[in-house]
């Protein structure tokens, strides 16, 4: 049976229509061309069936011409796709063998069984291959990203720093340089994650300023050292670190309010304070802000005065999450005859927002109640953030 993925089927079959094409025009005729073309694809039907064997595969590359070996590199591919990782390993292997073959496609199937192997899980070989391919000048951009990826899998942040250096220095595209540059931040960011844990200030604060060095506008890195300031009562500083998060990325904010708040009535600057709430008050926020910012207003006036910011922000900005909260304080304030229609409501609208996640990422699509610098499906950095709307924040 063919592969239910249509999608990676036709890249073979594209992939030899030149073949077909050229084929037929040396016997001549469309008679002969569409025999040469029925059976080219019943050869195709075969070799991707669950029965062929490893022979057939290989005794379908005759001639090594350079058609039939980019038609194997994309059957080998799908072959990878579909979760046989030695058949496609094979498959490359013997079209490296072929010596009479062009160097860019001996490069591409090398690159492809690299690709085979970290599919495998086959870390080291993937490793080798993929240093084959630096060491020989091919594919730098592609060769060096998997390998920082096969590090990234095994979190050897340290080891990731040094590739990533490496690539830069032997890179000359501005815009790859650019993209491995913000790579190395998040790596010196998760190396000083791991020296705060271990209360080595001195060492985090050496990691996040080399982070901020590569990579000015790291959120994460003015995160990780405003968490510090924090921690140390250095609130000021703390301040000063979470307000450049939030001019780097404002759907960060409900990541940080809460800790924002803590450093500003920390900080013991009651006119920072009421400043910052009237800000709040005049702009559209994310619910988790609005909840924060109700709770200081209240500590700080009245309930009536963080009622009414209330009101006014969920009218701005409608949400579940305001909706719920908001059916939750009517039912303290509901009559007897009503409260049980008004606990029907709450209880509903929990049980709707019970599985809702908060945080997207922008390239796949992954959600879930938890923020990620890198995204657990794509592995994409930054990709992550909050969702804003009538069924997020």
């Amino acid at each position: 049976m063919l592969s239910s993925d249509l999608i990676w089927f036709l890249l073979p079959v594209a992939a030899a229509a030149g073949w077909i094409a050229a084929r037929s025009r040396d016997l001549g005729g469309n008679r002969k061309f569409w025999n040469d073309s029925q059976r080219f694809h019943e050869e195709i039907n075969q070799l991707l069936s669950e029965t062929a064997s490893d022979k057939q595969v290989f005794d379908s590359f005759t001639d090594g011409g350079r058609d039939a070996a980019e038609t194997h590199i994309a059957l080998g591919n799908l072959y990878r796709r579909r979760g046989e990782f030695d058949r496609a390993i094979r498959i490359h292997e013997s079209i490296m063998g072929k010596h009479a073959l062009d160097e860019d496609l001996r490069v591409s199937a090398q690159f492809e069984m690299a690709r085979d192997y970290e599919a495998a899980g086959l870390m080291d070989r993937s490793e080798g291959q993929l240093r084959e391919l630096i060491q020989s000048g091919h594919r730098l951009t592609e060769a060096y990203d998997i390998l920082l990826k096969l590090h990234e899998r095994e979190q050897d942040w340290l080891q990731a720093v040094n590739i990533a250096l490496e690539f830069k220095n032997a890179c000359d595209s501005s815009f790859a340089k650019k993209s491995f540059a913000q790579k190395l931040a998040h790596y010196y960011c998760e190396l000083a994650e791991v020296a705060s844990v271990d209360n080595n200030d001195s060492e985090a604060h050496r990691l996040l300023t080399l982070a901020l060095r590569q990579w000015p506008e790291s959120a994460r890195a003015h995160a990780l050292f405003a968490d510090i300031a924090l921690r140390d009562k250095n609130y000021k500083q703390a301040i000063t670190h979470f307000n450049k998060v939030e001019n780097i990325d404002a759907a960060l904010m409900p990541v940080i309010i809460e800790k924002l708040f803590a450093a500003l009535q920390g900080a013991g600057d009651k006119q920072a304070l009421e400043q910052f709430v009237r800000r709040i008050q005049q702009q559209k926020n994310a619910y988790s802000v609005i909840r924060k910012t109700r709770q200081v207003i209240a500590a700080q006036t009245n309930e009536q005065t963080a009622d009414r910011f209330f009101k006014d922000q969920i009218l701005k900005r409608p949400s579940l999450k305001g909706l719920r909260d908001w059916a939750h304080d009517q039912l303290e304030l509901s009559k007897p005859d009503e409260k049980a229609k008004v606990q029907i409501i709450c209880n509903l609208l929990d049980q709707v927002m019970e599985d809702k996640p908060a945080y997207r990422c922008r390239s796949c699509g992954f959600q879930g109640n938890v923020m990620h610098w890198r995204c657990p499906s794509c592995a994409s950095w930054d990709s992550v953030s909050t969702i804003i709307g009538v069924e997020g924040e």
